[in-house]
């Protein structure tokens, strides 16, 4: 082994020297480049236009949807309403073919008509009854004279549109009459399309416009690959 020479001493003093140790230093992590502290922020995320629209769109919606619902409801009320009062009798619903009662009623409006006493129908009043020439069609027209012959009831009446009245007299069978209460515009249109020949012939070719594509989609996927 080799033997550690004895430390000097000091010529002056007659003292050995001081011995100064380094104490070792613990590795630590490399520190990179100082990192500006604004950048040190997370960036925030801009209000941009795209975003209100977005949010305007999704509120619009929202609100589409809500009045949708309502209508739907409501409408489905209506027919449930209708139909309870056809078949009970309180009510009845109808199409308006003519323009006779323009602007009141228009072609394709359908009114709903509430029973009426007779004894309660007075002139003004719009009325859905039968006409004497033909008890198969419906008119409906207003009221402009009432004649009251004992339990009978006669009634005169006039379209809005025309320029004289009625050629007829009519007269009011059983108890009560259907006076219009309510109009729904256009709401009809269906109903009078139907009686059209050429909406027959638009029907027909349609459906077999549809048949033929199903059979030769058919035999298209049955061919062999």
């Amino acid at each position: 082994m080799k033997s550690e020479a004895p430390p000097e001493r000091d010529e002056m003093s007659g003292q050995n020297p001081a011995v100064v140790v380094a104490a070792p230093t613990a590795p630590g992590p490399s520190m990179g480049p100082a990192i500006p502290r604004s950048s040190q922020r997370s960036p925030a995320v801009p209000f941009t236009v795209t975003s209100r629209i977005a949010k305007g769109a999704g509120y619009l919606r929202s609100r589409l949807q809500r009045a949708g619902g309502a209508l739907l409801l409501v409408g489905a009320s209506l027919v449930v309403l209708a139909i309870v009062g056809t078949a009970v009798n309180w009510c009845r619903l109808d199409v308006v073919l003519s323009g006779s009662m323009a602007p009141t009623l228009r072609p394709g409006d359908v009114i709903l008509a509430v029973s009426e006493p007779d004894s309660e129908v007075s002139a003004g009043q719009v009325l859905a009854f039968h006409p004497p020439y033909d008890p198969s069609i419906v008119v409906v027209h207003r009221i402009i004279q009432v004649v009251h012959d004992g339990k009978k009831v006669e009634i005169r009446t006039q379209g809005d549109d025309n320029n004289a009245p009625d050629q007829w007299t009519a007269v009011l069978e059983g108890t009560s009459a259907w006076r219009v209460s309510w109009v729904l515009p256009s709401a009809g249109y269906v109903a009078i399309w139907v009686t059209y020949p050429w909406i027959h012939l638009l029907a027909l070719l349609l459906v077999i416009g549809i048949v033929v594509g199903e059979v030769l989609r058919r035999v298209w996927r049955a061919e062999p690959r």
